[in-house]
């Protein structure tokens, strides 16, 4: 492959704002990747769905029902509209920087130099590359949809970054449970909070953050954040309304049933502060991936192909989601982290190494041909 135009198109995708409700940035992205698969011959399906996103991009080279490999990507990053101006994409030597160069631009052009230079001896085989636009917010538009793609392939392959200089590819990742809490008190003048009735939103929700911070575990790996808070309008009031936002991740479902009780215990019975009446706004779960029999045993063949290509393969759990969370009930033959290596995502120093890209293609066109031969 050619490097430069690698490079050329990495920083095409790059220079786009196109957080996950950036739904303009999203769709520019789409059709920069559908028209450069136009031009090597593939087929697109653009799926619509939500008008508050991008689209989901079903691209595959021939028509069937069933598909022999699925390799997955995203097009949305975490980032704010601004920060392609504020550090646009760069290249120093073999390491190029940018908002979302790792997670996952890289990928997505990866699994667009597959379907380039797939061999002659691959291009019977059924391929679909499928790209979704809210993969960062936990897929909550698209995950149904990947699904239903999913559990008509044979194997599924998740494009983001390896870790440990390529060589770390990922075998199961934690779940996720995701609240917003809202908080309602009494409003008072805050020099007569003796003399009138009052119910400060903000001291409730000091006690929840307290309580349920307490609830993170080190031994089973559960951890518990309370990322986002906000209440209040003034000092001198006490303030009536307050929220927060909170997330805690987990690779054990009792732990997570442990977690959602005592949260529903704390909004069910008695406030804390006499008068403060608190709900839950909103909550959101993704399910664990917990690698199963089958998919342990291809994973381990799926090493045997790397070995014997003088590459190590390595295997690890993250912390991470990533849409192998929503896709392993529907297919058992899952590998994710298969991308090109990168490290420090969702920061500004996020980077990924140039020098693992031709590696990684080179290990994909392996496993396809191994899947050819009838694995």
């Amino acid at each position: 492959m050619n490097i430069d135009e690698y490079v050329e198109k990495l920083s095409t995708l790059v220079n786009i704002d196109c957080g996950s409700r950036n739904k303009e940035g999203i769709c520019k992205v789409a059709d920069y990747l559908s028209e450069w698969y136009r031009q090597i011959g593939w087929n697109i399906i653009t799926h619509d769905v939500s008008d508050k996103t991008g689209p989901v991009l079903e691209i595959y080279n021939n028509a069937n029902d069933n598909y022999d490999a699925l390799f997955i990507g995203h097009m949305d990053t975490v980032f704010p509209d601004g920060t392609v101006d504020e550090r646009p994409f760069k290249r120093v030597d073999n390491l190029c920087y940018g908002p979302g160069v790792e997670d996952m631009k890289s990928g997505d052009l990866a699994m667009y130099y597959i379907a380039k230079d797939l061999a002659d001896n691959l291009k019977d085989l059924n391929i679909c590359m499928l790209y979704n636009p809210d993969e960062e917010i936990s897929s909550i538009y698209s995950a149904d949809l990947l699904k239903k793609i999913a559990a008509k392939s044979k194997r599924v392959f998740i494009m983001e970054s390896s870790q440990d200089e390529g060589k770390g590819h990922v075998c199961e990742r934690k779940g996720k449970s995701n609240y917003l809490i809202e908080f309602h008190g009494i409003p008072c003048h805050a020099g007569f909070i003796f003399k009138n009735p009052n119910a400060s939103a903000i001291e409730e929700m000091a006690h929840y953050i307290t309580l349920i911070s307490s609830l993170k575990n080190e031994q089973k790996d559960t951890s518990v954040n309370v990322g986002v808070v906000n209440g209040g309008t003034v000092v001198n009031a006490v303030a009536d309304y307050a929220y927060m936002e909170l997330e805690f991740r987990y690779t054990e479902l009792n732990e997570r049933d442990r977690i959602n009780k005592v949260i529903s215990d704390l909004i069910n019975g008695e406030p804390f502060v006499k008068g403060v009446k608190v709900s839950v706004k909103n909550k959101y779960e993704t399910p664990p991936w917990i690698q199963s029999e089958e998919g342990w045993k291809y994973i381990n063949r799926v090493k045997g192909i790397a070995q014997d290509l003088g590459m190590e393969f390595e295997i690890q759990k993250r912390g991470g989601l990533s849409d192998a969370n929503h896709l392993a009930g529907v297919c058992p033959y899952i590998i994710d982290g298969m991308g090109p290596f990168g490290a420090f995502a969702h920061s500004d120093k996020e980077y990924m190494d140039l020098n693992s890209v031709e590696p990684c293609i080179k290990l994909i066109n392996a496993i396809l041909k191994d899947i050819k031969n009838g694995s």
